[in-house]
């Protein structure tokens, strides 16, 4: 017995079981180490430094307040967080119902409802510089509402470039091309409830809107509420398809590309990196007070 404990930690049965654990453990945690520790604790010291790792203090946040206070010209963060919000709850408000609606429909197969599935689920393949390009031409001088507005007599503008406009023209492009994964979810959601329960209602006489309400909502909570949380853990980060319209411009500017503006065009990472600590700070508690709320609000069904 003192023999095998003199031959070493990875002697025998259980010393190959010890390496066989560390083996396995060794990958993901060096992961974790590097890609997941290292780079977040790097993110919270990166925006009291300068870009070349000096240590600055608040400097950074002091010009991230700034530009809420209008005292830089290439920059209004207020403007940004209004367009961000704005994309946040279009998402929520009007998106997210509408793709429960929708689900229901295909789920119900209605007819036509798979012709409509792949019409709708076709936009999240095909690549966004395709989508916008064709979004833009729709949009274009040439295109069927410059043509119809000229016959009324009126000058065409172009939305895209028309601050008035831009925003709602990019919202009305996510309305066109944002359903292809929720349908998916809900659709996989619905088709896992009991055939049972639905055929109980029927025999109460119960319409499609009240099983819509009463029965397929509370029942697909779970991955409902998952996406809810989701959404407000990337609240901040709402951006919709500004790179590929506007590039920022036109009153289009949001919290994310913002940051991606600062970092790509001005090489300002820390300053980036100090946007993204501010909105982190005041998204944290909406998170925490999001679970809290999707839990009093939804119960647990078993299935």
């Amino acid at each position: 017995m003192e023999d095998n404990k003199k031959k070493g930690f990875f002697y025998g049965r259980k010393g190959s079981h010890r390496l066989y654990i560390i083996a396995t453990l060794a990958f993901p945690t060096i992961h974790f180490l590097v890609f997941w520790l290292w780079v977040n604790v790097d993110s919270l010291v990166l925006p009291f430094q300068n870009n070349v790792g000096g240590w600055i203090g608040f400097r950074n946040f002091k010009w991230v307040f700034d530009t809420f206070l209008g005292n830089n010209k290439y920059l209004n963060m207020w403007e940004a967080t209004k367009n961000t919000l704005t994309f946040f709850f279009w998402n929520m408000l009007v998106e997210l119902p509408i793709a429960i609606t929708l689900s229901y429909v295909f789920f119900k197969k209605i007819p036509g409802s798979k012709f409509f599935t792949i019409v709708l689920y076709l936009p999240a393949i095909i690549s966004p510089t395709v989508m916008t390009a064709v979004y833009k031409n729709f949009l274009g001088n040439d295109g069927p509402f410059a043509i119809l507005w000229r016959t009324m007599g009126k000058e065409w503008i172009y939305p895209i470039t028309n601050e008035a406009t831009a925003i709602p023209s990019m919202l009305a492009y996510n309305l066109w091309t944002g359903y292809g994964l929720n349908i998916i979810l809900f659709s996989s959601a619905m088709r896992r409830i009991p055939n049972e329960i639905f055929e109980s209602a029927a025999l109460d006489g119960i319409t499609m809107r009240e099983e819509l309400v009463k029965i397929i909502v509370p029942l697909i909570w779970p991955t409902l509420s998952t996406m809810l949380i989701l959404a407000f853990i990337g609240i901040f980060s709402a951006d919709g398809p500004i790179l590929l319209f506007t590039n920022g411009e036109y009153g289009t500017m949001t919290i994310g590309f913002a940051m991606y503006q600062q970092y790509k065009v001005y090489n300002e990472i820390a300053r980036a990196s100090a946007i993204g600590f501010v909105y982190t700070i005041v998204g944290l508690p909406l998170v925490f007070f999001c679970r809290w709320l999707t839990g009093k609000l939804g119960g647990e069904y078993e299935y």
